[in-house]
């Protein structure tokens, strides 16, 4: 038996033996509360999860089936409306006299008009045209599904049209059906008075539907087999159900329900249309619910269990071995919390406790290595700081001897000559400046004038080139170098292959709070796959220049746009091959408090 072993078996046998089993106690004790409190608290979450998904699902059905209901609205105003239905309706009235012919004549008009409507809605199962004596006389058509209205049915229909003024009125009723083997079809039945502009009552109009009419975008809500649906109508009337079973007991709790409501394990929710004050209560089965969490509970006793029999065991097995490499490893610890990194632990096991000692010596060396590489590091960084500054003398030492050459060619009288070297200074040392720093309308402008002066002077003699700016905006701040790109862009792209008169025009305005400028060329235009690879589209490769070389100039412009401005600040790109471009820039409209900008000495 192994000496660590012995030891453990040995005097303090008992105490050990005390220790693990109250740490077997403590542990099962815990992890029960927590059990239990995690299945609770799993519980409230799922049904309050289950509640809000099942709401809007709710939500959802209701607005379905409310377009269907507005589109029942639209057909019976249709007809109702229609004044040709109406004319011969009132000659129907007015001509008792009349012929069989004319009689057969005027309702064969009414029955094409109301076919021609009733072609849009194939689930309206019957439809009819009452007179004010309760007569079928002017239209009548039904399915095989229900019989014809009788005359009891109809009294039915004109007791709950009696409080209205041309209103739709929504019902459920049991009517005679030759195909049912009960003999009876729960229908739909949509009834309203016939009035005209003068509201003058000429008739009753009665339509007949299937419950699937309902049943079709309530789907969502039972397309599980256990969810319950009571749709009801403004006058707290039950006008479709799924359910058949001890419906009455469950109407009148539920017509009323205003808020979400746990009722024969089942968890129901309400919505109510404000356009038709139709109310849908539907609820789903709590059953599955509470089952799948009851069995993730048990899993997680189970495995509790295993658990603690499986710690007990490890801390039996493992308390003679961690004991003596533990306490070197806090010796260990100390030395390199008192500053000395050079301390190192001896390994005296192959297991976990190894690596433990094998990662704090790791540790040891690494840290004490990067305190070296940090303080290189320093000193690197100081030099790297020297070198930038010496470079940053080169352009000013070149800005420098750009004025002396002005200067000298304008005393020479090579003003020409003197004038494209001040050019190239100015854009010289407008480029001196951070790209980060804003500038002004005016000085972007004005580097866009130096460079073109340059090209139409030294490249471009036969270009014509017109910038036109409002006055408002010249002071408005604009982020530094955005023209250029798109400037360059013309030259490079736009006149490649162009040797006629050629034309660029730069506009800059206030439109409707935007500060937009235009760049437009008559050059050779290009196509949409052209201006999705310049703006960065998804899925488009990078432009390539003349010489194989990628272009980033415009694609810099459309990403530091997105980064400093974001949407709805943009470039646009409207381009026809063969017959130019133009360039739009939207940005905000951001006036400079001094008026401008004065370039900064560095």
């Amino acid at each position: 038996m192994p000496n660590w072993m012995q030891a453990l078996l040995g005097i303090n046998r008992s105490f050990r033996v005390k220790l693990i089993l109250s740490l077997s106690v403590i542990i099962l004790l815990s992890f029960g509360i927590t059990g239990y409190l995690t299945y609770q608290y799993n519980l409230k979450l799922f049904e309050e999860e289950i509640s809000k998904q099942f709401s809007r699902t709710n939500e959802e059905a209701l607005a379905k089936m409310e377009l269907k209901v507005q589109e029942i609205i639209r057909i019976s105003q249709t007809i109702v409306f229609n004044p040709q239905i109406e004319q011969v309706i009132k000659r129907i009235n007015s001509a008792e006299d009349a012929d069989a012919f004319n009689l057969y004549f005027d309702k064969k008009q009414i029955e094409e008009q109301i076919f021609q409507i009733k072609s849009d809605a194939p689930y309206i199962t019957g439809m009819y045209l009452y007179d004010l004596n309760g007569n079928p006389s002017y239209f009548s058509y039904t399915t095989s599904t229900i019989n014809n209205l009788s005359d009891e049915v109809f009294q039915v229909i004109s007791s709950k049209l009696s409080d209205t003024s041309g209103n739709l009125v929504w019902t459920s009723m049991a009517l005679p059906s030759s195909v049912e083997p009960s003999g009876f079809r729960q229908t739909i039945i949509i009834a309203r008075y016939m009035k005209n502009s003068a509201l003058n009552t000429y008739g009753v109009l009665v339509m007949a539907m299937d419950e699937s009419f309902f049943s079709g975008s309530l789907k969502e809500l039972t397309k599980d087999g256990t969810g319950e649906v009571y749709l009801f109508n403004n006058n707290k009337e039950l006008l479709y159900s799924n359910v058949t079973q001890n419906l009455a007991e469950k109407q009148q709790l539920l017509v009323n329900l205003n808020q979400t409501q746990v009722m024969d394990n089942h968890l129901f929710v309400q919505g109510e249309s404000k356009a038709t004050s139709f109310k849908l209560v539907s609820g789903t089965s709590l059953t599955d619910i509470r089952s799948k969490n009851k069995a993730l509970s048990q899993r997680i006793v189970y495995s509790g269990l295993i658990s603690i029999m499986l710690t007990s065991i490890l801390i039996v097995l493992s308390t003679g071995k961690l004991l003596r490499p533990l306490k070197d490893l806090l010796m260990g610890l100390r030395k390199v919390r008192s500053g000395d990194f050079e301390a190192r632990i001896e390994i005296r096991t192959k297991d976990e406790l190894a690596y433990m000692a094998e990662s704090f010596n790791a540790m040891a060396e690494q840290v004490g290595r990067l305190i070296k590489e940090v303080y290189m590091t320093q000193l690197s960084e100081r030099e790297a700081e020297l070198k930038a500054l010496q470079a940053q003398l080169n352009p000013h030492f070149l800005h420098n001897m750009f004025n002396e050459i002005y200067w000298k060619l304008y005393l020479q009288n090579e003003k020409e000559t003197a004038s494209l070297i001040a050019a190239i200074s100015e854009m010289l040392k407008y480029s001196l400046m951070p790209v980060r720093t804003p500038t002004s309308v005016r000085e972007e402008l004005q580097q866009m004038r130096n460079y073109l002066k340059l090209q139409t002077e030294l490249f471009e003699a036969n270009l014509e080139t017109i910038i036109q700016a409002d006055e408002d905006i010249l002071d408005c701040e604009i982020m530094r170098f955005l023209l250029q790109p798109l400037v360059e862009n013309v030259f490079v792209h736009g006149f490649r292959n162009k040797v006629a008169h050629k034309v660029l025009v730069i506009r800059a305005r206030n439109a409707d709070g935007f500060l937009e400028i235009e760049v437009t060329d008559n050059g050779c235009g290009m196509d949409g796959s052209a201006i999705s690879q310049l703006l960065g589209e998804k899925g488009a490769a990078l432009p390539q220049r003349s010489d194989g070389r990628e272009s980033l100039g415009v694609r810099s412009v459309v990403r530091r746009i997105e980064l400093v401005y974001g949407s709805p600040y943009r470039l646009e790109i409207m381009s026809v091959v063969d017959s130019g471009t133009t360039m739009r820039l939207l940005l905000p409209y951001i006036t400079m408090e001094n008026g401008g900008l004065a370039y900064a000495e560095r």
